[in-house]
C-alpha cells in the first residue's frame, strides 16, 4: 500500500522543507516503516495540491539525511537500514519520571483468549478436515453469487438474513431435522447465537441451567449477560432428568442451555425418555430451553434422534446450530430456529452489534445447497469421518488390550470420543505436547475447575495414518507416567 496521509506544519518555511518535515515525522512515529515505498511524486503532489517537483525536492532533501533510498525500479522508499537514534524524535515527552499511561476500568470480565497451539497430531473436538473441502465447487458458487446477482448480494440486507439461504434451510431443517414452522436467523456461528439469546433473555444474577461438563464458550456467553450458572449433573445416558428437577425446586431457572445430541464433551446421546421428561419438567416451570445441536449432520450407526425443537407444543426451545463443521470454521455461519414472537427482537438486536452477515457468503451457500453440492459434501464427510472414527477405536482397543486403563464408549456420531484414561489428564496434556501431540484435558470442560481423568479426542481432522501416528505418542506419554 502507497497511500499515505501528511499534515504539513504551518508557517513561512518552504514548502518542500514542510513535506520533508511530515514525512520525516511520520518515519519517526513509525506510521512508515523501514523498506516501505512511498507514493509516487505525482500522486502525492495531487493530495497535497502542490507542483510534483516540489515534493521531489522534499524527497530527495530525505535522501541526502539518509531516510529515503531512491531506485529506477521502485521509486522512494524508507531506508531499510535505519539508526535507532533517528526514533529518538518520535518519543513522548515524560511526565514525572515516567510515561503517561491510561488506566482503563473494565465494566465487566472478559475471558482471555490464546491461539489453539501448533502440533504435529492435533486431536481438537470439532475440528473439520478442511482438505476434504470442495475448494473449487464452491469457489463457482461465490463467483456465480458475485456474478448473477448484478451487484445486489454487495449492499446492506436483512439483519434476519439472506432469503435464498432462508428459504433453503427451512427446506434443509424440515426434510432432515424435522424442525419447521419455525422463524430463521443467521447468526455469525453458534457462539453469536447463544450470546443473543442470552442478552435478550437473562438479567444479570438470573439463574440459567447447564451441563456440568459442557461447552465452555457458551457459558462465557450466558455470563456476559449476568447469568448465574446452575449445574445439572450429566451420566452415561446425558443430562440427568432428577438433577434438572431438583434445580427446578432450588432456583427460579430462567433458561436451560443443553447439547442432547452427542453431549458436549461426552459426546452421549439423551434418550427419548429422558427427552420427553426434560421437556415436561421445563413445560410445568415454564423454563425456556436453548437446544444446541452443533454436529447433528455426523451420525453414523443410524438416524440421529430429532431435535427437541421437533416436538415442540409450547414454543419454548430456541434451536440453534451451526455449518463451521461442514464448510470451514472462518464461513461463521450458523442460524437459530425460534418461535415467531422471537424473530424480530433478535433480528433487531443482531443489528445491534453485528448489523447482518455477510452476504456473497450466505448467497453462494444458498447456491451451493440448491445444486446438492452441500449434499454431496456431506455423505463423503460422514464416510471419511466413520473411517476415523472406527481408526481411533482400533487405537484405543489395542492399547487396552496392551495393558493401559484405557475406558470409552465409542459414540454413534459426532466428531470427537471421550476417553478415560486413568490418570492426570492435565499432566498428561502436558507430556503429549512435548512428544507433538495436542490433546484436550476433561478439566477443560468441568463448570467448576476440577481435575479430570478424561480427555476429549477429535477424530475428524486427521487421516487414519495420522491418527494411528499420533496415538502411539499419545499411548507413550501414558505409559511414561511415572
Amino acid at each position: 500500500m502507497r497511500e499515505l496521509t501528511l499534515t504539513l506544519a504551518p508557517g513561512k518555511r518552504p514548502r518542500y522543507l514542510k513535506i520533508a518535515d511530515a514525512v520525516r515525522g511520520s518515519i519517526q512515529s513509525r506510521r512508515i516503516a523501514p523498506g516501505e515505498a512511498l507514493p509516487s511524486t505525482r500522486s502525492l503532489g495531487r493530495d497535497l495540491k502542490t507542483n510534483r517537483h516540489t515534493v521531489m525536492s522534499a524527497f530527495d532533501e530525505l535522501v541526502a539525511e539518509g531516510w529515503l533510498a531512491v531506485s529506477a525500479r521502485s521509486g522512494y522508499r524508507v531506508n531499510e537500514s535505519l539508526p535507532s537514534r533517528f526514533f529518538e524524535a518520535a518519543r513522548p515527552p515524560a511526565v514525572q519520571g515516567r510515561e503517561r499511561r491510561h488506566e482503563w476500568r473494565f465494566a465487566r470480565a472478559a475471558p482471555a483468549w490464546t491461539p489453539a497451539p501448533a502440533a504435529r497430531y492435533a486431536f481438537r473436538s470439532g475440528q473439520a478436515d478442511l482438505r476434504l473441502f470442495p475448494h473449487d465447487e464452491f469457489k463457482s458458487c461465490v463467483v456465480d453469487a458475485l456474478r448473477l446477482s448484478r451487484g445486489k448480494v454487495l449492499e446492506y440486507g436483512d439483519p434476519i438474513g439472506h432469503p435464498p439461504l432462508i428459504d433453503e434451510l427451512k427446506t434443509y431443517l424440515r426434510r432432515v431435522r424435522a424442525v419447521s414452522d419455525r422463524e430463521i436467523v443467521v447468526t455469525h456461528g453458534s457462539q453469536e447465537a447463544i450470546y443473543l439469546a442470552a442478552q435478550l433473555l437473562i438479567k444479570p444474577g438470573d439463574a440459567v441451567a447447564v451441563e456440568r461438563l459442557g461447552y465452555p464458550p457458551a457459558w462465557e456467553a450466558l455470563k456476559a449477560a449476568g447469568a448465574r450458572l446452575v449445574p445439572i449433573d450429566i451420566d452415561n445416558e446425558g443430562l440427568d432428568p432428577d438433577s434438572f428437577a431438583r434445580a427446578i425446586k432450588r432456583h427460579r431457572l430462567r433458561l436451560l442451555y443443553t447439547t442432547p445430541l452427542h453431549q458436549y464433551p461426552t459426546t452421549v446421546t439423551l434418550p427419548i425418555s429422558r427427552r420427553l421428561r426434560l421437556y415436561e419438567l421445563a413445560s410445568r416451570a415454564g423454563v425456556p430451553i436453548l437446544e444446541d445441536d452443533y454436529d447433528h449432520e455426523f451420525h453414523y450407526r443410524s438416524q440421529p434422534l430429532a431435535p427437541l425443537a421437533s416436538q415442540d407444543p409450547d414454543g419454548r426451545v430456541i434451536y440453534i446450530s451451526t455449518f463451521s463443521k461442514v464448510l470451514f470454521p472462518s464461513a461463521r455461519i450458523g442460524f437459530m430456529a425460534v418461535p415467531r414472537s422471537l424473530a424480530a427482537p433478535l433480528a433487531g438486536y443482531k443489528k445491534i452489534i453485528s448489523r447482518q452477515n455477510e452476504t456473497v457468503l450466505q448467497d453462494a451457500l444458498a447456491r451451493w445447497m440448491r445444486a446438492g453440492g452441500f449434499e454431496r459434501h456431506l455423505r463423503k464427510m460422514r464416510r471419511r469421518y466413520d473411517e476415523r472414527r472406527i481408526c481411533i477405536e482400533d487405537s484405543l482397543t489395542r492399547a487396552k488390550q496392551a495393558g493401559l486403563p484405557l475406558q470409552w464408549r465409542t459414540p454413534d456420531g459426532g466428531m470427537a470420543v471421550w476417553v478415560g484414561v486413568g490418570t492426570d489428564a492435565d499432566r498428561l496434556a502436558h507430556r503429549a505436547a512435548q512428544a507433538g501431540v495436542h490433546i484436550q484435558s476433561g478439566s477443560h470442560f468441568t463448570l467448576r475447575k476440577s481435575a479430570s481423568r478424561h480427555l476429549r479426542l477429535g477424530f475428524a481432522n486427521q487421516s487414519p495414518s495420522e491418527i494411528e501416528s499420533g496415538m502411539e505418542l499419545l499411548f507413550e506419554a501414558i505409559r511414561s507416567k511415572a
